[in-house]
């Protein structure tokens, strides 16, 4: 209790017991003016100096003292005092150390006694006197230190999940730094075997060509071809460029998820020239997480069928079929060239050696118990559908979902199902060694 309230509630029962004390006639006629003027002496001590032993150290002692002979002296002068019992228990347990329990316990037994004392003296002694005392004392002891024991093992519960709150919050800061940490260091790790394996490797050749258009001399024809060359060369770069700028773009889901894709799908339009439409159904309010998740998961599907489908047209779609509380469904569908049916193992599901591809959404998709599926399409094409599971059905599918985690390691991908997200060149051994 904070301290200003014990001073509140001590003057409380201080003006209390005066009255009683009082009202009651006693068998010594000083008796009273005494127990008043000890009423009087005590509030005196604990207003100016005895209520710091509720906040230092070196008053509780003294506080503790004042109180036993307040309570005790006071009930030999007059029964109405033992009232005071009803805040020297619990103060018992405020000021002495709990550790270990033994000890408030063995201070309530001798205010207990001392108390009792203060009866058998007030009662004028004798075995009726010494019965009453016992039986009076015994059922406030009883209160006092099973309220004070039940009240100290609470709050040493509270105190330790107070502490244990504390730990967990600080090992969730931990792991989410770490997290974080390396989230980025794959990210680089990812644009390094990116920019290795697609743009340097383009300028090392527009370097090799220029070398070989300096020794061509006066042939005009060769030297033509060569810059021809480099012209393919740098514009294949400067695509690649564009394609690795659009899949890391930062995530901007201001305005909420439809107009991020709208803003994302009207932008793959303009850049490519590719025709796309957009599906976008009322799918209700979406965590921010999973928002973040579908748009990246849309910014990367829009990058391959930018790079390898050779497509004129393409469909980018958010859906809910099964209504409010369903799974998310992010769609992107093109009409581009696919892939050979053989290829479609797992090694071959990933858009790129070393780069993100479909092996980087589905990990993505994972960690908030989605899935992915990839389906060549009977008239052309390929249908991405990346499924994002909320509510309950999470957690219903969380074994699921770690069951088909350890038996596939690429997308899951039905009997049919062939990624044409990669490019079709690919069906070519040699290519596919080259890349």
């Amino acid at each position: 209790m904070n301290p200003r309230w014990w001073q509140i509630v001590v003057g409380g029962v201080l003006v209390l017991v005066t009255g009683l004390v009082s009202i009651t006639a006693t068998a010594v006629p000083w008796a009273t003016p005494a127990a008043i003027g000890l009423l009087g002496a005590f509030a005196l001590f604990f207003y100016t100096v005895g209520r710091r032993g509720l906040t230092e150290n070196r008053w509780r002692i003294p506080l503790l003292v004042a109180l036993f002979v307040l309570t005790a002296v006071g009930t030999a002068l007059s029964p109405n005092m033992a009232v005071l019992q009803a805040i020297a228990y619990p103060l018992i347990w405020v000021l002495v150390d709990d550790e270990p329990l033994l000890r408030p316990i063995l201070v309530n037994v001798v205010l207990a006694v001392a108390v009792g004392l203060g009866f058998y003296i007030c009662f004028g002694g004798g075995l009726d006197a010494l019965m009453q005392a016992v039986v009076i004392e015994g059922i406030s002891l009883g209160l006092g230190v099973g309220i004070g024991v039940w009240f100290t093992l609470e709050m040493r519960k509270s105190e330790e999940k107070s502490r244990l709150l504390t730990e967990l919050t600080v090992a969730q800061r931990q792991l989410a730094a770490l997290h974080h940490e390396a989230g980025a260091g794959a990210e680089r790790e990812r644009l390094a075997l990116e920019l290795h394996d697609t743009i340097a490797q383009n300028l090392t050749s527009v370097v090799m060509l220029a070398q070989r258009g300096l020794t061509r001399g006066d042939d005009r024809e060769a030297v033509r071809s060569d810059l021809a060359l480099i012209e393919e060369v740098a514009r294949d770069a400067l695509t690649e460029t564009r394609v690795l700028v659009a899949a890391t773009a930062p995530v901007e889901v201001e305005g909420g998820l439809a107009l991020a894709l709208h803003r994302l799908a009207r932008g793959f339009e303009r850049e490519t020239g590719i025709v796309i439409s957009t599906e976008i159904d009322e799918v209700g309010t979406v965590p921010r997480d999973l928002q973040v998740v579908l748009l990246r998961c849309a910014q990367e599907a829009l990058a391959n069928v930018r790079k390898h489908s050779r497509a004129t047209h393409a469909r980018l779609a958010l859906r809910r079929p099964e209504g409010v509380g369903g799974d998310l469904e992010l769609v992107v569908a093109d009409d581009g060239v696919g892939i050979g049916v053989g290829i479609a193992d797992s090694a071959t599901l990933r858009t790129d050696p070393g780069g993100f591809g479909l092996d980087g959404m589905r990990q993505r998709l994972s960690m908030v118990s989605g899935g992915l599926q990839v389906t060549a399409l009977a008239q052309g094409g390929t249908e991405l559908v990346a499924t994002v599971r909320t509510g309950s059905n999470a957690d219903a599918t969380d074994s699921t979902d770690s069951a088909t985690d350890r038996a596939a390691p690429g997308a899951r991908v039905d009997d049919t199902a062939v990624s044409t997200l990669a490019p079709t060149h690919r069906t070519d051994p040699d290519r596919t060694d080259e890349a």
